[in-house]
């Protein structure tokens, strides 16, 4: 049967019509297609720990989505909240631009890249405060783990100790095994001095400014323990034959 040229126009058109029904159309709001900056890897999110000039720090990033990153640092014995933006300049490198709030006298601005491989982040931390300098920071991925067998005095942390344990010890030395209890549960210091004792051990990494909950019961008696000697080797110096 031979079809006729206006029934072969016919369904020439009603095909036509059909296939236009497959693809939307692009001039309609619903169906534009909205481009927001590439999702970091999960990795990324998460803590970050190293120097900054001189003083550990650890960086914490607790969102980076549709441009935007926030989450908080801990250096120095001071605990601060950044929030700000990131764009994927290139395949599996964010860079990132943050601010603390501005209300404490130590609050600045990180400009940071992101590094996917290897997981790294490199940048600089400019204080608000103009007389204050710049500095700048390497951190690698890393999480937090309390560990009772890091450190020089492993055993004020892992048994009750003795007067034998701490009679003959120096002062400085009390002072140390003192604050190497807080040290790991990764207490950030604010002495400049106590700073020092820990910032370049490999193990310590600050998380907090208050870890008093975390100790546990031979901790908490081991520390009264050490203080009480403590004061007893300022007070009677000489005894000691120092």
């Amino acid at each position: 049967m031979t079809l006729s040229r206006q029934t072969l126009t016919l369904i020439a058109l009603i095909s036509f019509a059909a296939g236009c029904k497959d693809h939307p159309d692009t001039n309609d709001p619903k169906n534009k297609v909205s481009h927001t900056p590439a999702a970091p890897p999960t990795s990324v999110i998460g803590s970050w720990s190293g120097m900054l000039d001189g003083n550990k720090i650890t960086l914490f990033i607790d969102r980076m989505d549709n441009g935007a990153i926030s989450g908080y640092s801990v250096c120095a014995g001071n605990d601060r909240p950044f929030n700000g933006t990131y764009s994927e300049t290139e395949p599996g490198i964010f860079k990132a631009a943050a601010t603390e709030p501005g209300d404490n006298k130590y609050d600045g601005k990180f400009e940071m890249a992101i590094s996917q491989s290897p997981l790294q982040i490199e940048g600089t931390w400019t204080p608000l405060n103009p007389a204050q300098t710049t500095r700048n920071f390497h951190l690698s991925r890393k999480n937090f783990k309390y560990d009772t067998a890091a450190g020089t005095y492993t055993e004020a942390s892992t048994r009750v100790l003795t007067t034998d344990d701490v009679e003959n010890l120096y002062k400085e030395d009390l002072r140390y095994m003192r604050n190497e209890i807080y040290a790991r549960h990764g207490y950030s210091f604010k002495l400049k001095e106590v700073r020092a004792m820990f910032d370049y051990k490999a193990w310590y990494m600050p998380v907090s400014t208050d870890v008093r909950k975390k100790l546990t019961p031979i901790e908490i008696k081991n520390e009264q323990l050490i203080k009480h000697y403590e004061k007893y080797a300022e007070t009677n110096y000489d005894d000691y034959g120092r």
